[in-house]
């Protein structure tokens, strides 16, 4: 090529103004719409998951009952004098009531309101899953990234440390963590992220091993900058992207895990989805709805949260974005 096209070539065209490099809002709202867009399934998904957090949120304000309130009405049949024991008490509770306009599910084995109880449940749920998958999130990202930037001894210790901790029984850890001490809501949430956190560090120190020699990276390390400024300028953001859809599936694996140990009898006291699988297994020949509603409910926001987030996947990760 001559000197005067190499000259043509290096100059910018007439009129051509490079575009600015969009704003980080501009960038989330760039990557909202191309998930609306493109990911159908995802974005019920997030409809749903949104409603169920909303529920979460606002479900003990508008709910028609206390929690725990235990419903009777009045014995027409009341006469001590009969020889029918039905008739002995002023009473007759609403135990296991079918559907009506008063009790929109229902109630449960004990008298209570089941609708109520799916509202305080999803409360609880939400609680402690996004607490749960924040804290599991936060700590796990921390340790992920400073293994893999670092490397070395840093990387040799933590990571045998975490091969050591995914290797025990999940379970069998949880149950062990709760049974130390009295089972309240906190203890609960630490011990589910606790439970999680390796897994987080597992995936963010991959994300991390992939550019901490990118060119940017290298740039700043010559030009002088300090291992915490490159981290928090140029690494911890490019892997900021994995770490929103872990945290985003977490919260299902925490939800689920917290309806576990509801289920077996070891979580705190309360409404939980869990625990009204277990209260209702007993009466699924007769009253199928008791396992139903918790089971429904339980399968539906793990399933919405776990879409979610494989759809964010996509979006967010270059390599599947067309796919």
């Amino acid at each position: 090529m001559s000197e005067a096209a190499a000259q043509v070539s290096e100059e910018p065209l007439a009129g051509f103004t490079p575009p600015d490099d969009p704003s980080p809002p501009m960038r989330a709202l760039i990557a909202l719409g191309r998930f609306f867009a493109n990911k159908t399934v995802g974005a019920v998904a997030l409809v749903i998951a949104t409603i169920i957090l909303v529920l979460g949120i606002i479900g003990p304000w508008v709910a028609p009952y206390d929690k725990d309130e235990v419903f009777r009405v009045d014995n027409p049949n009341y006469d001590l004098s009969s020889d029918d024991p039905d008739h002995w008490e002023a009473y007759t509770f609403l135990t296991l009531e079918n559907p009506s306009w008063d009790h929109l599910l229902g109630t449960d084995h004990l008298n209570r309101d089941l609708f109520t109880r799916v509202l305080h449940g999803a409360r609880r749920s939400m609680l402690l899953g996004f607490g749960a998958a924040a804290i599991a999130t936060i700590f796990g990202a921390i340790l992920g990234v400073v293994s893999g930037y670092f490397g070395g001894v840093v990387d040799l210790v933590s990571q045998r440390l975490v091969d050591a901790f995914i290797a025990f029984p999940p379970l069998l850890f949880l149950l062990l963590l709760l049974q130390t001490g009295e089972a309240t809501l906190p203890r609960t949430i630490i011990a589910l992220s606790f439970l999680n956190i390796f897994g987080v560090s597992r995936v963010v120190r991959s994300a991390t091993l992939a550019v901490r020699n990118d060119v940017y990276v290298e740039a700043a390390r010559v030009m002088g900058a300090r291992p915490p400024r490159i981290i928090f300028r140029h690494v911890f953001p490019n892997v900021f992207a994995p770490i929103i859809i872990i945290f985003s599936t977490t919260i299902g694996g925490a939800i689920l895990a917290e309806a576990t140990l509801a289920f077996l009898g070891l979580a705190p006291p309360g409404p939980s989805w869990g625990a009204m699988v277990n209260n209702g297994r007993q009466f699924f020949g007769s009253e199928p709805i008791l396992v139903a509603m918790g089971g429904g409910a339980l399968t539906l926001t793990v399933l919405a949260f776990n879409i979610f987030g494989d759809a964010l996947r996509d979006v967010l990760d270059p390599r599947l974005r067309g796919a």
